[in-house]
């Protein structure tokens, strides 16, 4: 996601120096293109089962109340209610980016030139510079922000769905747009059982870490390691 943020934060910057005039049109795009991968990814969860063929085969386990088991665990509600502080506080940074952001349109032409006294004489190219710094600044506030809520650690929430059902083709989760995972799992994954939280947290190698709570944690270990990992001999 950093990677592509990097990527989108180019093109934004290209759009302004270059073709400003559609600039709201690849703003939205930007917002479209990290929504969609975002629930494509969290949907997909590096399942290479479909979820129709998860979801036709047989139960063996189903959990209609993770969620209130989630609500229980003090440690996850501890890490998710700094997580929603940052998001809080992401958003409260919008009025200082759009203060940021008149700034730098307004001494575009000034750092134009700048430039063309150190022998850059494209204004495309001194406005494509501009607006790269301008976005790196939002990028590091966000980040800063983000580092110093959580502490100065890197956290990773673990994606909680609030019900789920487990088949003999893997586990798929509440609602049309709920993450799936197939059987057998992908290698280099991981099943961790937590008996006295009351969880199975499944972390895969590519899409990130899955927390299934149940009161039969111990019961929901024993079918995913036998029909997650009978194949990649992972535990």
């Amino acid at each position: 996601m950093v990677v592509i943020g990097q990527l989108l934060m180019v093109i934004l910057a290209l759009a302004l120096a270059y073709a400003p005039q559609y600039y709201m049109f690849i703003i939205i795009l930007y917002f479209v293109g990290i929504f969609g991968f975002s629930m494509y990814k969290s949907r997909r969860a590096g399942s290479r089962v479909s979820r129709e063929e998860i979801e036709s085969a047989r139960t063996l386990f189903k959990e209609d109340k993770a969620l209130d088991l989630a609500v229980e665990d003090e440690d996850y509600v501890r890490i998710l209610s700094k997580q929603w502080k940052t998001l809080i506080f992401s958003f409260l940074l919008f009025p200082v980016y759009i203060i940021i952001f008149n700034i730098a349109r307004n001494a575009q032409q000034s750092f134009n030139e700048f430039l063309a006294s150190l022998g850059l004489s494209s204004e495309k190219l001194a406005a494509f510079i501009l607006w790269v710094i301008v976005f790196e600044i939002f990028f590091i506030m966000n980040h800063g922000v983000r580092r110093v809520l959580m502490g100065g650690k890197s956290i990773s929430v673990p994606l909680v769905p609030p019900a789920y059902r487990v088949t003999e083709k893997g586990v798929i989760t509440k609602g049309g747009f709920g993450p799936t995972i197939g059987f057998p799992l992908p290698e280099g994954s991981t099943v961790e059982l937590n008996n006295e939280r009351g969880y199975v947290e499944i972390r895969l190698p590519k899409g990130g870490t899955i927390r299934l709570y149940s009161k039969r944690a111990s019961r929901l270990y024993e079918i995913i390691q036998r029909y997650g990992l009978r194949k990649s001999g992972n535990s």
